[in-house]
């Protein structure tokens, strides 16, 4: 991957946490923070796409359509007499 330099300015503390991590782990603070910055980014996106997702399914006439569906399949499925 392509990679572009920045200049950042950080709290000491937090700088010797990073150099102390980036040490034991034998990456460089480079690797280190964009290793933590990619994890936070995804994390974001996740927590966005379940936001998303957690709207839409509170939407009572969704719920109520899944439920069709889902009881039509169940009626449909050769399954449909195993328990699980």
């Amino acid at each position: 991957m392509p990679m572009r330099k920045i200049a950042i300015s950080l709290p000491e503390p937090v700088l010797d946490t990073v150099d102390e991590l980036a040490s034991r782990r034998g990456e460089s603070r480079s690797c280190v923070i964009a290793t933590i910055l990619s994890r936070l980014a995804r994390v974001k996106r996740e927590r966005d796409i379940t936001a998303r997702i957690d709207a839409l399914l509170s939407d009572e006439s969704i719920a109520a359509e899944q439920k069709r569906t889902a009881d039509e399949f169940l009626r449909m499925s050769p399954w449909r007499k195993e328990r699980w």
